[in-house]
């Protein structure tokens, strides 16, 4: 009998600008993770329909739908209800911290940490 194919760990990136998502997913797809970006929040939902993640890294300035938005929308779609969602920003954990808390998030990392810190953050939270 052969072993089950383990899958990769599916992680949606949410973040205006285009480049960094694009980046950060490359990285992430590099490092062993299943990725997929979008550039709005309004593209989320499409982007779960498609494959639902299993994790959710989201910024949180975005225009109209902002990454508070998305991530009760997240906890909302069944699909997405028990993915793990962080907040990926340059804001400071103090000024998002309450109301990262009530949209859903479940932990936090700082864009201007290096990208060592976020893969052992993801590593963390996928076990």
């Amino acid at each position: 009998m052969r072993p089950p194919v383990l899958l990769p760990v599916h992680i949606l990136v949410v973040d205006d600008y285009r480049d960094g998502a694009e980046a950060i997913a490359t990285f992430l797809s590099l490092s062993g993770y299943g990725t997929q970006f979008v550039v709005s929040g309004a593209e989320v939902a499409t982007a779960v329909a498609l494959e639902a993640p299993q994790i959710a890294l989201l910024d949180i300035n975005m225009p109209g739908m902002d990454g508070f938005a998305v991530a009760r929308l997240l906890r909302q779609t069944p699909q997405t209800r028990d993915a793990v969602i962080i907040a990926f920003t340059a804001q400071d954990e103090g000024t998002i911290v309450k109301p990262a808390i009530s949209a859903g998030f479940d932990a936090y990392c700082q864009k201007a940490q290096s990208l060592d810190r976020l893969l052992l953050l993801l590593r963390e939270v996928s076990n």
